[in-house]
Protein backbone atom coordinates (compact mmCIF):
# COMPACT_ATOMS: atom_id res chain seq x y z
CA UNK A 1 0.00 0.00 0.00
CA UNK A 2 1.52 3.30 -1.06
CA UNK A 3 1.90 6.09 1.47
CA UNK A 4 0.69 9.67 0.83
CA UNK A 5 2.84 12.16 -1.00
CA UNK A 6 4.89 14.28 1.41
CA UNK A 7 4.68 18.04 0.94
CA UNK A 8 7.70 18.74 3.10
CA UNK A 9 10.12 16.13 1.72
CA UNK A 10 10.98 18.11 -1.42
CA UNK A 11 11.39 21.29 0.63
CA UNK A 12 13.78 19.53 3.03
CA UNK A 13 15.80 18.10 0.15
CA UNK A 14 15.90 21.36 -1.83
CA UNK A 15 16.46 23.88 0.93
CA UNK A 16 18.37 26.40 -1.19
CA UNK A 17 15.72 26.72 -3.92
CA UNK A 18 12.84 26.92 -1.45
CA UNK A 19 14.73 29.21 0.91
CA UNK A 20 15.30 31.78 -1.85
CA UNK A 21 11.59 31.78 -2.67
CA UNK A 22 10.62 32.08 1.00
CA UNK A 23 13.04 34.98 1.49
CA UNK A 24 11.66 36.75 -1.58
CA UNK A 25 8.05 36.35 -0.40
CA UNK A 26 8.92 37.44 3.16
CA UNK A 27 10.79 40.54 2.07
CA UNK A 28 8.01 41.47 -0.33
CA UNK A 29 5.42 41.28 2.45
CA UNK A 30 7.69 43.28 4.75
CA UNK A 31 8.30 45.90 2.04
CA UNK A 32 4.56 46.35 1.46
CA UNK A 33 3.82 46.66 5.16
CA UNK A 34 6.74 48.93 6.05
CA UNK A 35 6.05 51.28 3.12
CA UNK A 36 2.45 51.55 4.32
CA UNK A 37 3.71 52.08 7.88
CA UNK A 38 5.97 54.94 6.73
CA UNK A 39 3.13 56.57 4.81
CA UNK A 40 0.78 56.20 7.77
CA UNK A 41 3.30 57.91 10.07
CA UNK A 42 2.14 61.14 8.44
CA UNK A 43 -1.49 60.40 9.24
CA UNK A 44 -0.73 59.26 12.79
CA UNK A 45 1.51 62.28 13.46
CA UNK A 46 -1.14 64.75 12.27
CA UNK A 47 -3.94 63.28 14.40
CA UNK A 48 -3.31 65.39 17.53
CA UNK A 49 -3.28 68.57 15.43
CA UNK A 50 -6.31 67.78 13.27
CA UNK A 51 -8.43 65.79 15.72
CA UNK A 52 -7.51 66.67 19.31
CA UNK A 53 -6.56 70.37 19.41
CA UNK A 54 -9.73 71.56 17.57
CA UNK A 55 -11.84 69.87 20.26
CA UNK A 56 -10.58 72.56 22.64
CA UNK A 57 -9.76 75.68 20.62
CA UNK A 58 -11.46 77.32 17.63
CA UNK A 59 -10.34 80.33 15.60
CA UNK A 60 -12.47 82.69 13.53
CA UNK A 61 -11.69 85.70 11.35
CA UNK A 62 -15.10 87.12 10.43
CA UNK A 63 -16.07 89.68 7.82
CA UNK A 64 -17.81 92.91 8.85
CA UNK A 65 -20.99 91.65 7.15
CA UNK A 66 -21.04 88.52 9.33
CA UNK A 67 -20.58 90.70 12.39
CA UNK A 68 -23.58 92.76 11.29
CA UNK A 69 -21.63 95.85 10.18
CA UNK A 70 -22.55 97.43 6.85
CA UNK A 71 -19.37 98.68 5.22
CA UNK A 72 -21.21 101.38 3.28
CA UNK A 73 -22.26 103.06 6.53
CA UNK A 74 -20.04 105.66 8.14
CA UNK A 75 -17.81 105.16 11.19
CA UNK A 76 -16.97 101.55 10.21
CA UNK A 77 -13.62 101.57 12.03
CA UNK A 78 -15.45 102.01 15.33
CA UNK A 79 -18.40 99.77 14.50
CA UNK A 80 -16.35 96.66 13.65
CA UNK A 81 -14.49 96.40 17.02
CA UNK A 82 -17.75 97.06 18.86
CA UNK A 83 -19.57 94.33 16.91
CA UNK A 84 -16.69 91.94 17.49
CA UNK A 85 -16.70 92.59 21.23
CA UNK A 86 -20.45 92.04 21.27
CA UNK A 87 -19.92 88.59 19.72
CA UNK A 88 -17.17 87.81 22.24
CA UNK A 89 -19.48 88.77 25.13
CA UNK A 90 -22.14 86.45 23.76
CA UNK A 91 -19.62 83.65 23.35
CA UNK A 92 -18.38 84.00 26.93
CA UNK A 93 -21.93 83.72 28.24
CA UNK A 94 -22.58 80.52 26.28
CA UNK A 95 -22.45 77.11 27.97
CA UNK A 96 -19.45 75.11 26.78
CA UNK A 97 -17.31 78.20 26.13
CA UNK A 98 -14.64 78.78 28.72
CA UNK A 99 -13.27 82.03 27.30
CA UNK A 100 -13.07 84.04 24.09
CA UNK A 101 -10.84 86.91 23.02
CA UNK A 102 -9.62 88.70 19.92
CA UNK A 103 -5.88 88.29 19.64
CA UNK A 104 -2.89 87.84 17.39
CA UNK A 105 -1.90 84.32 16.44
CA UNK A 106 1.30 82.68 15.20
CA UNK A 107 1.75 79.43 13.33
CA UNK A 108 3.54 76.28 14.45
CA UNK A 109 4.99 74.07 11.71
CA UNK A 110 5.18 70.30 11.83
CA UNK A 111 7.02 68.16 9.28
CA UNK A 112 6.00 64.53 8.75
CA UNK A 113 7.65 61.84 6.64
CA UNK A 114 5.60 63.00 3.66
CA UNK A 115 4.29 66.55 3.77
CA UNK A 116 3.95 69.13 6.51
CA UNK A 117 1.26 71.16 8.19
CA UNK A 118 0.86 74.37 10.14
CA UNK A 119 -1.64 75.44 12.75
CA UNK A 120 -2.46 78.52 14.81
CA UNK A 121 -1.65 79.23 18.41
CA UNK A 122 -2.64 82.37 20.34
CA UNK A 123 -0.39 85.23 21.42
CA UNK A 124 -1.96 86.57 24.62
CA UNK A 125 -1.13 88.47 27.79
CA UNK A 126 0.76 86.57 30.48
CA UNK A 127 -2.30 86.26 32.73
CA UNK A 128 -4.20 84.37 30.01
CA UNK A 129 -1.56 81.67 29.57
CA UNK A 130 -2.25 79.54 32.70
CA UNK A 131 -5.93 79.32 31.76
CA UNK A 132 -5.06 78.26 28.22
CA UNK A 133 -2.66 75.57 29.45
CA UNK A 134 -5.23 74.19 31.87
CA UNK A 135 -7.90 74.17 29.19
CA UNK A 136 -5.82 72.16 26.67
CA UNK A 137 -4.45 69.86 29.35
CA UNK A 138 -0.84 71.00 28.98
CA UNK A 139 1.80 71.08 31.68
CA UNK A 140 5.13 72.87 31.84
CA UNK A 141 7.96 70.32 31.93
CA UNK A 142 10.99 72.51 31.29
CA UNK A 143 11.88 76.20 31.41
CA UNK A 144 9.71 79.08 32.60
CA UNK A 145 6.35 80.68 31.97
CA UNK A 146 6.40 83.58 29.47
CA UNK A 147 6.73 87.02 31.07
CA UNK A 148 8.03 89.25 28.28
CA UNK A 149 7.29 90.15 24.68
CA UNK A 150 7.68 87.33 22.19
CA UNK A 151 8.26 84.59 24.77
CA UNK A 152 6.45 81.36 23.98
CA UNK A 153 5.80 77.88 25.28
CA UNK A 154 6.02 75.10 22.74
CA UNK A 155 5.03 71.44 22.78
CA UNK A 156 7.95 69.06 23.23
CA UNK A 157 7.06 67.15 20.04
CA UNK A 158 7.07 70.32 17.94
CA UNK A 159 10.42 71.36 19.38
CA UNK A 160 11.92 67.93 18.65
CA UNK A 161 10.44 68.00 15.16
CA UNK A 162 11.91 71.44 14.45
CA UNK A 163 15.21 70.75 16.20
CA UNK A 164 14.66 73.53 18.76
CA UNK A 165 15.40 73.90 22.47
CA UNK A 166 14.68 76.33 25.27
CA UNK A 167 16.40 79.61 24.45
CA UNK A 168 16.16 79.19 20.66
CA UNK A 169 14.29 81.51 18.33
CA UNK A 170 11.05 79.92 17.19
CA UNK A 171 10.84 79.47 13.38
CA UNK A 172 13.53 82.10 12.83
CA UNK A 173 13.36 81.63 9.05
CA UNK A 174 9.71 82.66 9.08
CA UNK A 175 9.48 85.23 11.88
CA UNK A 176 13.08 86.29 12.39
CA UNK A 177 14.35 86.82 15.93
CA UNK A 178 10.91 87.62 17.28
CA UNK A 179 9.61 84.64 19.27
CA UNK A 180 11.86 82.91 21.78
CA UNK A 181 11.14 79.51 23.33
CA UNK A 182 11.25 79.92 27.12
CA UNK A 183 9.48 76.72 28.14
CA UNK A 184 8.50 73.25 27.03
CA UNK A 185 4.98 71.91 27.54
CA UNK A 186 3.43 68.50 27.00
CA UNK A 187 -0.16 67.73 26.08
CA UNK A 188 -2.21 65.34 23.96
CA UNK A 189 -2.78 67.98 21.28
CA UNK A 190 0.63 69.58 20.55
CA UNK A 191 -0.55 72.93 21.90
CA UNK A 192 1.62 76.06 21.87
CA UNK A 193 0.98 79.50 23.36
CA UNK A 194 2.92 82.70 23.80
CA UNK A 195 2.99 86.46 24.17
CA UNK A 196 2.88 88.93 21.26
CA UNK A 197 5.89 90.92 20.13
CA UNK A 198 4.69 94.04 18.40
CA UNK A 199 2.62 93.09 15.38
CA UNK A 200 4.57 90.08 14.18
CA UNK A 201 1.88 87.49 13.55
CA UNK A 202 -0.01 85.49 10.96
CA UNK A 203 -3.29 87.26 11.63
CA UNK A 204 -5.83 88.37 14.22
CA UNK A 205 -8.52 85.89 15.23
CA UNK A 206 -11.34 85.47 17.66
CA UNK A 207 -9.92 82.64 19.77
CA UNK A 208 -12.53 80.54 21.56
CA UNK A 209 -11.77 78.00 24.29
CA UNK A 210 -14.53 75.42 23.93
CA UNK A 211 -15.50 71.94 24.99
CA UNK A 212 -15.88 69.23 22.37
CA UNK A 213 -19.67 69.57 22.21
CA UNK A 214 -19.35 73.22 21.15
CA UNK A 215 -16.23 72.89 18.99
CA UNK A 216 -18.22 73.48 15.78
CA UNK A 217 -17.83 77.27 15.60
CA UNK A 218 -20.26 77.70 12.71
CA UNK A 219 -23.00 75.97 14.64
CA UNK A 220 -22.07 77.91 17.78
CA UNK A 221 -22.17 81.25 15.96
CA UNK A 222 -25.50 80.42 14.32
CA UNK A 223 -26.98 79.69 17.75
CA UNK A 224 -26.09 83.27 18.66
CA UNK A 225 -27.66 84.75 15.53
CA UNK A 226 -24.63 84.99 13.24
CA UNK A 227 -24.57 83.46 9.77
CA UNK A 228 -21.09 82.27 8.76
CA UNK A 229 -20.32 82.77 5.05
CA UNK A 230 -17.68 81.38 2.68
CA UNK A 231 -15.74 84.65 3.07
CA UNK A 232 -15.18 83.99 6.77
CA UNK A 233 -12.08 82.05 7.80
CA UNK A 234 -12.94 79.52 10.45
CA UNK A 235 -10.60 76.87 11.82
CA UNK A 236 -12.65 74.60 14.04
CA UNK A 237 -13.20 70.88 14.51
CA UNK A 238 -15.32 70.58 11.36
CA UNK A 239 -12.77 72.36 9.16
CA UNK A 240 -9.81 70.45 10.56
CA UNK A 241 -11.52 67.09 10.07
CA UNK A 242 -12.37 68.04 6.51
CA UNK A 243 -8.78 69.15 5.85
CA UNK A 244 -7.43 65.91 7.33
CA UNK A 245 -9.64 63.80 5.12
CA UNK A 246 -8.89 65.67 1.89
CA UNK A 247 -5.29 66.75 2.41
CA UNK A 248 -3.92 63.85 4.43
CA UNK A 249 -6.00 60.67 4.50
CA UNK A 250 -7.02 60.55 0.84
CA UNK A 251 -3.51 61.39 -0.38
CA UNK A 252 -1.76 58.90 1.91
CA UNK A 253 -4.16 56.08 1.12
CA UNK A 254 -4.07 56.75 -2.61
CA UNK A 255 -0.27 56.58 -2.61
CA UNK A 256 -0.38 53.44 -0.47
CA UNK A 257 -2.83 51.77 -2.88
CA UNK A 258 -0.66 52.62 -5.89
CA UNK A 259 2.47 51.26 -4.21
CA UNK A 260 0.64 48.06 -3.21
CA UNK A 261 -0.58 47.60 -6.78
CA UNK A 262 2.90 48.13 -8.27
CA UNK A 263 4.53 45.77 -5.78
CA UNK A 264 1.83 43.17 -6.38
CA UNK A 265 2.36 43.30 -10.16
CA UNK A 266 6.13 42.85 -9.84
CA UNK A 267 5.64 40.12 -7.24
CA UNK A 268 3.13 38.30 -9.42
CA UNK A 269 5.44 38.36 -12.44
CA UNK A 270 8.48 37.27 -10.41
CA UNK A 271 6.69 34.46 -8.59
CA UNK A 272 5.00 33.30 -11.78
CA UNK A 273 8.33 33.04 -13.62
CA UNK A 274 9.99 31.33 -10.64
CA UNK A 275 7.17 28.84 -10.19
CA UNK A 276 6.99 27.93 -13.88
CA UNK A 277 10.71 27.13 -13.74
CA UNK A 278 10.10 25.33 -10.44
CA UNK A 279 7.42 23.13 -12.03
CA UNK A 280 9.34 22.42 -15.23
CA UNK A 281 12.30 21.11 -13.27
CA UNK A 282 10.03 18.59 -11.55
CA UNK A 283 8.07 17.19 -14.51
CA UNK A 284 9.91 13.85 -14.43
CA UNK A 285 9.28 13.61 -10.67
CA UNK A 286 5.54 14.12 -11.17
CA UNK A 287 5.50 11.54 -13.97
CA UNK A 288 7.24 9.05 -11.68
CA UNK A 289 4.57 9.60 -9.01
CA UNK A 290 1.90 8.93 -11.62
CA UNK A 291 3.70 5.77 -12.75
CA UNK A 292 3.68 4.23 -9.26
CA UNK A 293 -0.03 4.82 -8.83
CA UNK A 294 -0.62 8.34 -7.54
CA UNK A 295 -3.49 10.18 -9.18
CA UNK A 296 -3.22 13.64 -10.67
CA UNK A 297 -5.46 14.89 -7.85
CA UNK A 298 -2.99 13.60 -5.26
CA UNK A 299 -0.06 15.20 -7.09
CA UNK A 300 -1.97 18.48 -7.31
CA UNK A 301 -2.67 18.30 -3.58
CA UNK A 302 1.02 17.79 -2.86
CA UNK A 303 1.96 20.81 -5.00
CA UNK A 304 -0.60 22.97 -3.20
CA UNK A 305 0.60 21.79 0.22
CA UNK A 306 4.17 22.64 -0.76
CA UNK A 307 2.99 26.06 -1.88
CA UNK A 308 1.13 26.51 1.39
CA UNK A 309 4.29 25.75 3.39
CA UNK A 310 6.42 28.10 1.26
CA UNK A 311 3.92 30.97 1.26
CA UNK A 312 3.02 30.49 4.92
CA UNK A 313 6.68 30.51 5.98
CA UNK A 314 7.27 33.54 3.74
CA UNK A 315 4.40 35.42 5.40
CA UNK A 316 5.70 34.52 8.86
CA UNK A 317 9.17 35.71 7.90
CA UNK A 318 7.63 38.88 6.46
CA UNK A 319 5.76 39.59 9.71
CA UNK A 320 8.92 39.15 11.79
CA UNK A 321 10.92 41.28 9.35
CA UNK A 322 8.23 43.98 9.49
CA UNK A 323 8.38 44.12 13.28
CA UNK A 324 12.17 44.39 13.25
CA UNK A 325 12.10 47.02 10.50
CA UNK A 326 9.48 49.15 12.26
CA UNK A 327 11.34 48.93 15.58
CA UNK A 328 14.55 50.15 13.91
CA UNK A 329 12.76 52.93 12.04
CA UNK A 330 10.99 54.05 15.22
CA UNK A 331 14.25 54.20 17.13
CA UNK A 332 16.46 55.73 14.43
CA UNK A 333 14.09 57.94 12.44
CA UNK A 334 10.54 58.35 13.70
CA UNK A 335 11.00 59.17 17.39
CA UNK A 336 14.08 61.41 16.94
CA UNK A 337 12.05 63.54 14.49
CA UNK A 338 9.18 63.99 16.92
CA UNK A 339 6.86 61.84 14.82
CA UNK A 340 4.18 59.40 15.90
CA UNK A 341 3.69 55.89 14.58
CA UNK A 342 1.40 52.89 14.94
CA UNK A 343 2.43 49.34 14.12
CA UNK A 344 -0.87 47.54 13.63
CA UNK A 345 -2.85 48.16 10.44
CA UNK A 346 -5.42 45.38 9.90
CA UNK A 347 -6.43 46.87 6.55
CA UNK A 348 -2.89 46.62 5.21
CA UNK A 349 -2.51 43.06 6.51
CA UNK A 350 -5.77 42.16 4.76
CA UNK A 351 -4.64 43.86 1.53
CA UNK A 352 -1.29 42.04 1.60
CA UNK A 353 -2.97 38.69 2.25
CA UNK A 354 -5.42 39.40 -0.57
CA UNK A 355 -2.48 40.18 -2.87
CA UNK A 356 -0.81 36.89 -1.96
CA UNK A 357 -4.11 35.03 -2.41
CA UNK A 358 -4.49 36.59 -5.86
CA UNK A 359 -0.98 35.40 -6.77
CA UNK A 360 -1.80 31.88 -5.55
CA UNK A 361 -4.90 32.02 -7.75
CA UNK A 362 -2.80 33.15 -10.72
CA UNK A 363 -0.37 30.29 -10.14
CA UNK A 364 -3.20 27.81 -10.60
CA UNK A 365 -2.85 28.29 -14.36
CA UNK A 366 0.69 26.86 -14.74
CA UNK A 367 0.06 24.30 -11.99
CA UNK A 368 -3.08 22.92 -13.64
CA UNK A 369 -1.37 22.90 -17.04
CA UNK A 370 1.55 20.95 -15.54
CA UNK A 371 -0.70 18.47 -13.73
CA UNK A 372 -2.88 17.95 -16.79
CA UNK A 373 0.21 17.15 -18.91
CA UNK A 374 1.60 14.50 -16.51
CA UNK A 375 2.09 11.11 -18.17
CA UNK A 376 3.32 7.80 -16.81
CA UNK A 377 6.83 6.57 -17.60
CA UNK A 378 5.65 4.01 -20.18
CA UNK A 379 3.69 6.65 -22.07
CA UNK A 380 6.69 8.99 -21.93
CA UNK A 381 8.79 6.25 -23.64
CA UNK A 382 6.20 5.85 -26.36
Amino acid sequence: MKSGLSASKYIRNNKRTCFVLIIALGLTFAAMYIINYMLMVTEESFKPIYLELPKKVAYADLTPETLGVKTQDGNVEKAIPEAREELIRKLKSTDGVRDAYYTQVANANYNAVFGNTGYEFPLVDADKIPEFLEHVGAKLVEGNMPSGEGEILCDSIILKNQGLHVGDWFLENSYGKVFKVVGVIESDCMACVGMPNGFNNTGWYITVLVDEEHADFRKLAESLGYQISELDKVDDIVQYRKDKETDVDNVVRSVSDVILLVVMIFLAISVLVAYISFLRNRVNEYCLYASIGFSKREIYGMIMREMGIIFGTGLLLGAVSSLIGMALLDRLLINPQGLISAWWYPGQVGASLAAFAAIVGLLQIPILITVHSIRTVDLMED
